[in-house]
């Protein structure tokens, strides 16, 4: 450990959180986190990292502590979030060390450049046309049709994200979102293939180590709850061998485009009726995407995103799966309330192949609402085949209650129960 260069850890909430970095880097090389002065996540978790490493914290630019930086002669430099990928990427530049270049990160926080760059270098993604003004709407239904997809250009978890059907509620709801966000992208509305009872998308994990792609795995998803948030994943995906290396195949083009070189990444991809489609790609690791492998292989992939940030030459064979592992998440209701108590958490973990369960918002806590991906815990578990894994979840799920109550302007809406209602395990294995 003590003839090892440091490692920069540029801090914040994201796809690692402070224990895994504890137990999967400090074995690594010395660490030296980067925070950002204010930070709602990191600020209460400071005392952590002290004892893991050196702080150094900037206010308004990293610019601020590229000096002292530079003293310390870091040999690598990471982040597990999306938030920081554009001040990793300054610090990376400014010391001389592998990482996303500044424009690779452009292309990979700006959803409509992204998507353009995928198109013109010949990797199919899908079709989309940036919105800046409630005037841009009518060109860009011109371009793209209906129905139709609109986001952010810049964002993560699904927020403000809507189907659109209808050309004058598509108006209004444009011009009401560019309110609050600076800039939309209107993407055409894939239409998956017929999937159920699996999510009609997968992602791809892989792993860029001085210019070489390596894919690590093919993650199966649960079905989309409206408008558009997850509800959890699985290795091995429910697709033959064939299939899973042509995603590969697609990922790996998705990420070259894009410039990357270096780091975990996670892209994701539609399966329609005439193959598949890239929808993003996202330059670090996906949410809860270590805690899968780490199951499913002893794969440590934060240890492994350290390692090629030091300049290690990786290249991990696909994970070899001899079993299903998954992860589901019930998730909190899209009006803003307060959720009042939890039970059933014991029944539930004693069901068998039910490995863990982890609640990631406490009883008495405030829940803002709204359309993004808003996950009340993460179901943990394990079973022989996909059919199996059903059922575990048909068995266990029903155990958990969950209590709210509304905020007094909140207008409750219909949400699904824990459970995979209307779904049936797949005849057959």
């Amino acid at each position: 450990m003590s003839a090892a260069l440091p490692l920069v850890v540029v801090y914040d909430r994201g796809a690692a959180n402070v224990g895994e970095i504890a137990a999967s880097l400090t074995k690594v090389a010395p660490l030296v986190f980067v925070t950002r002065h204010g930070s709602e996540h990191a600020e209460p978790l400071l005392p952590l990292l002290r004892d893991m490493g050196e702080v150094l914290t900037f206010r308004s630019t990293p610019d601020e502590i590229a000096g002292r930086l530079g003293a310390i002669g870091p040999g690598g430099i990471t982040t597990f979030s999306e938030a920081m990928l554009g001040v990793t990427a300054e610090l990376a530049a400014g010391l001389g060390l592998p990482w996303h270049s500044r424009e690779t990160v452009r292309l990979l926080t700006d959803k409509f450049l992204q998507r353009r760059r995928l198109n013109e270098t010949g990797t199919r993604g899908v079709a989309g046309w940036l919105l800046t003004r409630p005037e841009d709407w009518p060109e860009a239904v011109r371009q793209v049709g209906l129905p139709a997809v609109v986001k952010p250009v810049r964002g993560e978890g699904s927020r403000n994200t809507f189907r659109i059907d209808d050309f004058t509620e598509g108006r209004g709801l444009v011009a009401e979102l560019l309110a609050a966000e600076p800039a939309l992208v209107l993407e055409q509305f894939l239409v998956g293939r017929p999937s159920a009872p699996y999510g009609d998308y997968v992602s791809v994990e892989s792993v860029a180590s001085r210019g070489v792609v390596s894919h690590i795995a093919v993650t199966g998803k649960f079905p989309l709850l409206p408008p558009f948030r997850e509800t959890g994943q699985f290795w091995p995906a429910p697709l033959p061998e064939e299939e899973q290396r042509c995603l590969r195949d697609l990922a790996g083009a998705a990420v070259r485009s894009l410039g990357i070189t270096t780091g975990i990444t996670h892209t994701e991809i539609k399966l329609t009726e005439s193959g598949p489609v890239v929808i993003e790609v996202n330059g670090r690791l996906g949410g809860n995407i270590n805690e899968l492998s780490l199951r499913a292989a002893g794969l440590d992939l934060v240890e492994l995103a350290g390692r090629v940030a030091l300049g290690e030459s990786v290249a991990p064979p696909p994970v070899a799966h001899d079993r299903v592992v998954f992860q589901y998440s019930n998730p909190a209701p899209p009006y803003p309330c307060r959720l009042d108590s939890v039970s059933g958490r014991r029944r539930l973990r004693e069901t068998a192949g039910i490995t863990g369960y982890r609640a990631w918002i406490r009883p008495g806590t405030h829940i803002g609402g709204g359309a993004m991906t808003n996950d009340l815990d993460l179901v943990l578990g394990e079973a022989r085949d996909h059919t199996r894994m059903f059922g575990v979840l048909d068995e266990a799920l029903p155990h958990l209650s969950f209590a709210f109550t509304p905020d007094a302007s909140a207008t409750p809406v219909d949400i699904s129960a824990p459970g995979l209602p209307g779904l049936a395990a797949p005849s057959g294995g």
